[in-house]
């Protein structure tokens, strides 16, 4: 899969995301709320990066990524791989500024949590480093929640017996072991349990504190169980938070995307309006396109293009009548006609710009039914092959830009009208082959006909019903039930041999 196929197909979920150059070495990793709009905005054209950012960008040959539950998860996801693999572009792009760790002091009765930076004052030699983290924010809003969970003090506190506790354990920050508000034992298991959610073990920590909760429910410790419940209740909700989170974000990143979308189709019909030289920007656009094989089962189709946007509203199939074998002209002449004659054009609003799908000739057709109706429109054609367009009266083709809006306009324009016609024609050949099958059964009149397709939907639901359900029909006996049973499995045989 290439580069392009595996951005295009990343998830929106949290995650840790790994690039990679030509040799398979690492040479950054980050971490993301969503990784397909992180990974997505390295690649694009108009976002603002740094020089350094550049030159990595232009050394990613693969991206590979590891799917998080959570963005702390994440971000003690990201602190291992960083820690283990030292990628090269993770530290040219830390501005000469040392990771962030959070750090778990051992050389007291009642160890603090901070942050620090390898060479911070305050960094001390007993004690239990998680990191390093590469976001600074984030990690300072970790380590307050998990404060706010595990009541773990963050002052340079040495003495515990100042009897009066600080504005921290008013706010729930800390459970005050200064004032002896907790017993020793106590406070080193909250301490314990915090390393193992800093370990990005917490599926464990939730199982060990549920089973802790029940046993002192069983054991009608009734304060101790509700406590045990409270920690539970914040864990979860800072993971459920921070999903949240990331549904809002992909609200906002859809607003933002919606926006740079209306801007791009505005480029485009700018653009339009300048290579076709029209009189006014092209808001209205209809599109038409002819399907069918070998001119039997032919279709046309009408796809409406408000503002650059598709108006399903105002899509129309045309079941051909012309039946004088292959003439794509004629077929085209009939679906203009039909769609601006007078009965028409009484309630629909006349387009600011006709695509129509092939070359001078199929324009040629257009102009002509145009002119005999008297309609002044303004007109286009797209040649598939050299992706050229015609106007009538210019004599050399238009080759719009290849990375223009335009062309991308045009482009999504035709297909669509091109989709629009094959799904119709497919429908009809569908159609016309099951209700041929059916054809293939002796004493099987139109009434017949019907009542087992009214009964049963499908071919396919007729042929693997039982005898007994086939019979419950008025008029089909044992007979004529084998018959149909028969038939239609022998031509279900054929169809699958071919």
């Amino acid at each position: 899969m290439s580069l392009s196929d595996i951005i295009k197909h990343l998830p929106e979920q949290s995650g840790v995301y790994l690039f990679k150059d030509r040799s398979g070495e690492i040479i950054y990793i980050g971490k993301a709320n969503s990784l397909k709009n992180r990974v997505s905005s390295y690649f694009t054209r108009n976002y603002s990066h740094s020089p350094k950012v550049k030159q990595m960008i232009k050394q990613i040959d693969k991206v590979e990524y590891i799917i998080t539950d959570s963005e702390m998860e994440a971000l003690l996801l990201e602190s291992r791989l960083v820690k283990k693999n030292d990628p090269y572009f993770n530290t040219q792009l830390k501005d000469d500024k040392s990771y962030p760790f959070i750090q778990i002091t051992t050389g007291n009765p009642f160890p603090a949590i901070h942050l620090i930076r390898k060479n911070s004052k305050i960094a001390e030699k007993k004690a239990s480093n998680y990191g390093p983290f590469t976001d600074v924010e984030t990690t300072r809003k970790a380590v307050h929640k998990l404060r706010s969970i595990f009541k773990i003090r963050n002052c340079s506190q040495q003495k515990f017996n100042t009897g009066k506790p600080c504005l921290d354990y008013q706010i729930g920050l800390c459970s005050a072991p200064c004032a002896q508000k907790i017993e020793q034992g106590e406070y080193l298991k909250k301490v314990k349990e915090c390393s193992l959610l800093l370990s990005g073990r917490y599926r464990v920590l939730l199982k060990n504190l549920k089973q802790e909760m029940k046993i002192a429910a069983q054991l009608m410790f009734y304060e101790k169980a509700a406590k045990v419940r409270d920690t539970i209740n914040m864990i979860e909700k800072v993971i459920s938070q921070e999903k949240t989170s990331r549904t809002y974000q992909k609200k906002l990143d859809s607003y933002i995307q919606e926006d740079i979308t209306k801007n791009s189709v505005q480029r485009g019909l700018r653009g339009l309006q300048d290579f076709l030289k029209l009189p006014m920007l092209p808001r209205l656009i209809e599109a038409y396109d002819i399907s069918n094989i070998q001119g039997k089962m032919a279709v046309g189709s009408l796809v409406s293009f408000q503002s650059g946007m598709p108006d399903k509203k105002r899509y129309k199939h045309f079941k051909i009548r012309f039946e004088q074998g292959i003439n794509d002209y004629a077929m085209m002449r009939e679906v203009l006609e039909r769609r601006f004659s007078n009965c028409s054009l009484k309630k629909e609003q006349l387009p600011d710009l006709i695509l129509i799908d092939g070359g001078k000739g199929q324009l040629s057709i257009a102009t002509m039914v145009l002119q005999e109706l008297n309609l002044p429109l303004n007109l286009v054609s797209l040649a598939e092959r050299e992706e050229l367009l015609f106007q009538p009266g210019v004599p050399e083709p238009i080759m719009l830009p290849r990375d223009s809006e335009a062309f991308f306009l045009i482009q999504r324009i035709r297909d669509e009208a091109h989709r629009f016609a094959l799904s119709y024609h497919q429908k009809l050949r569908s159609k016309i082959i099951r209700n041929s099958l059916i054809d293939f059964i002796p004493g099987i009149g139109e009434k017949k006909k019907t009542q087992l397709l009214t009964k049963f939907k499908s071919i396919d639901h007729i042929r693997n019903a039982s005898l007994e359900k086939l019979k419950e029909l008025p008029g089909i006996g044992d007979k004529t039930a084998r018959k149909i049973k028969d038939i239609l499995e022998i031509r279900h045989d054929f169809k699958l041999q071919e």
